[in-house]
């Protein structure tokens, strides 16, 4: 979305006058700029300090936008045209004075300049070298008329003349519309209705029309008085548009007075055909006045739709027929694709009950196994193969190499924070702490891990996992890449204690949320784990978040998160800046009786390597005490994973593969910020 500048520019208009005008925008190349999904608003205040809205609407063309000015009296107006920012606040595209000239004035505007396309710089912030051009007509507006009102004086003859026509051009249209009626009926069944409304309608369109003939004395002193004004302004100065709009209506009051009946008669036909005829929804009552109006093309609508509905039930019904063809097809299709597996499946050499394969050309493949349970692993020459211990030694030597792609980071455990009356005790300086909260209080627990930052401008880093458990319910956030974290303390539960920094800028990071409520299922017999994940794929769609829950079958003697060992997350690759893939994932270490130990409870976008640095540098804990004594957090050190040759990272694969998955949902949606204090 454009966020704009403002830029002051001023204009005049003729009073009591509406009047509009397109802006088109372009880059500094010429190239069109789109404005989609860009929200303009403007108004005016008025004598009395009322805003009076300007209407604004997007042109043909995705560059263009068309402002609208109501019409105001003589004297000089403030105005300003805003469009919304990506942060949602509202910013000043151009704003400043509107000059409304009396009609006496206009006159002196007749030597002026001629009108011409006025372009504007308009700036975007942030980027100093950036400018839009809005090119739009901003010199007097008052002669911008004078074409409009030239033409108008020379039309307003031929205006008052088929003034009188207009009564009999209005029950002609009455009778078309009652015709027309009843052929939309078969299309749109409840037309009839529309029909008997617009044959009453002829009734009273018949009679206004005695009396606008005797109207026409009255539309021509009303022409001699438009010719009149005319003839005293230049051509090019034929902007009295209010005047001959005056002269005009002086025209059609009478008429319009005399047929009051009619055209309440036939505007309530229109609108049951409207209603009723959802494909032909044109409308009797703007028949008769475009005919009273315009004296042309006053039930062409209505055809028109009626028409365009049989069109389109002929294409469905086209449709339809194609579709049961296109059916007929497939079904054929997947008969012969059938018939082409069993083939290839009867093709497929058969297994023998000893578990012996004879394959084409004799070859046979027996089914007793080898004495290496019917895995061998490549060696060098010479290398014996009869013995378990070469295999170990090569599992041995992986996993020394896993151990070196590995670091440690060190809790700092003289920065430990504690909010409340929470106190932190250094039970091993640099790798363990323990912090307790007393009841009926609250803590803001906050960590951090010391360690060496072997990068430049890229990372390596693929995971990190630590040493975490509470003994009562509590939430764990953490940041994991780049961009800036805000950390928020003293919220309640449900509140995000970290959130994306500089005002939700965009970035590439993203922030994992754990909240751990303690409450067991009886039922199920386990605990629900949920997961919010913060994350931005561009700039444009903002901040999302994806929650996950989990389900961990547990005893009663197996609370959580009493028995986590240790928080882990790993990523198998770098993730895309702009597209969400499960690149990433959360497991929980669990100690006690239960049959499994490890538990995947989220999947995650991950983070680019760009910036990264270590990935993970510190966490936070918040922890509600409601239960009659102390609760613990005990924290220790933690480890870093970094890619291995290629950038995979195998001890993804390998705890996903020995893990037990418990998600049961994810849902995402536009991040909505939930901050309440305690």
């Amino acid at each position: 979305m454009l966020d704009f500048l403002g830029v002051t520019e001023h204009f005049s208009c003729m009073e009591n006058t509406p009047f509009s005008f397109p802006a088109l925008f372009r880059d500094m190349a010429g190239e069109a700029v789109s404005l989609d999904g860009v929200i303009f608003s403007g108004s005016i205040v008025s004598a009395n300090q009322e805003m009076v809205e300007i209407s604004i609407e997007k042109g043909e063309s995705s560059n263009e936008v068309i402002f609208s000015f109501p019409a105001l009296p003589e004297g000089r107006w403030s105005y300003n045209v805003l469009v919304q920012a990506d942060d949602g606040s509202q910013r000043i595209l151009f704003s400043g004075y509107i000059s409304v000239l009396g009609v006496s004035r206009v006159a002196q505007l007749a030597g002026g300049p001629p009108m011409k396309n006025r372009t504007l710089l308009v700036a975007m912030p942030g980027e100093a070298t950036m400018r839009l051009r809005m090119e739009w007509m901003a010199t007097t507006a008052a002669q911008a008329f004078a074409y409009h009102t030239l033409q108008a004086s020379k039309n307003a003859h031929a205006d008052a003349e088929m003034a009188s026509q207009a009564a009999k051009t209005a029950t002609d249209a009455a009778a078309t519309a009652a015709t027309r009626a009843e052929e939309a009926e078969g299309y749109a069944g409840s037309a009839w209705a529309s029909k008997r409304a617009a044959a009453d309608s002829a009734t009273a369109a018949g009679t206004s029309a005695t009396n606008a003939a005797r109207d026409a004395k009255s539309a021509n002193d009303a022409k001699t008085d438009v010719e009149s004004l005319a003839a005293t302004w230049p051509e090019t100065v034929s902007n009295g548009e209010k005047k001959i709009v005056d002269a005009k209506n002086e025209a059609v009051t009478a008429i319009q007075d005399k047929q009051a009946d009619s055209v309440l008669a036939v505007g309530r036909a229109s609108q049951t055909a409207q209603q009723n005829i959802a494909s032909a929804q044109a409308d009797a009552v703007a028949a008769v006045q475009e005919a009273e109006e315009e004296a042309q093309g006053t039930i062409t609508p209505l055809v028109q739709r009626a028409e365009t509905a049989k069109e389109a039930i002929d294409q469905a019904e086209g449709r339809i027929n194609t579709a049961a063809t296109n059916a007929a097809t497939s079904a054929t299709s997947a008969a012969n694709s059938a018939t082409e597996a069993q083939q290839a499946l009867a093709a497929i050499p058969q297994v023998d009950a000893s578990g012996n394969m004879t394959l084409a050309g004799g070859l046979t493949a027996a089914g007793a196994i080898n004495a290496n349970g019917g895995v061998n692993i490549p060696l060098a020459v010479g290398a014996p193969t009869d013995t378990g211990a070469v295999n170990r030694l090569h599992a041995a030597g992986l996993a020394g190499v896993t151990g070196i792609l590995t670091s440690n980071a060190f809790l700092n455990t003289d920065a430990i924070t504690a909010s409340g009356s929470s106190t932190v005790t250094k039970t091993v300086p640099y790798h363990l702490a323990g912090i307790k909260v007393p009841k009926g209080t609250h803590s803001t627990i906050q960590a951090r891990f010391e360690v060496s930052n072997p990068q430049w401008n890229y990372s390596s880093f693929a995971g990190f996992s630590f040493l975490w458990r509470a003994t009562n319910a509590a939430k764990l956030s953490f940041g994991i890449g780049r961009g800036g974290k805000t950390i928020r303390p003293d919220l309640s539960i449900d509140s995000y204690s970290i959130i994306p920094a500089n005002g939700l800028a965009y970035n590439h990071g993203e922030i994992l949320d754990i909240t751990f409520d303690n409450v067991r299922d009886t039922q199920r017999n386990g605990y629900i784990i949920k997961v919010r994940e913060i994350y931005a794929l561009t700039a444009a769609a903002g901040w999302q978040v994806k929650t996950t829950t989990s389900f961990i079958p547990a005893s009663q003697n197996e609370p959580v998160p009493w028995t986590i060992a240790k928080v882990i997350y790993q990523q198998k690759s770098a993730a895309n800046i702009a597209k969400y893939e499960d690149t990433g994932a959360l497991w929980l270490m669990l100690t006690g009786g239960q049959g499994y130990n490890l538990y995947q409870i989220a999947t995650c976008r991950g983070v680019s390597n760009f910036e990264t640095g270590v990935g993970v540098s510190q966490w936070v804990a918040d922890v509600v005490n409601n239960t009659a004594g102390d609760v613990s957090v005990y924290a220790g050190t933690g480890e870093y994973t970094y890619y291995h040759p290629g950038n995979v990272n195998p001890v993804f694969y390998g705890l996903d593969a020995i893990s037990r998955n418990c998600i049961e949902t994810e849902e995402t949606a536009d991040f909505v910020d939930i901050n309440i204090p305690l």
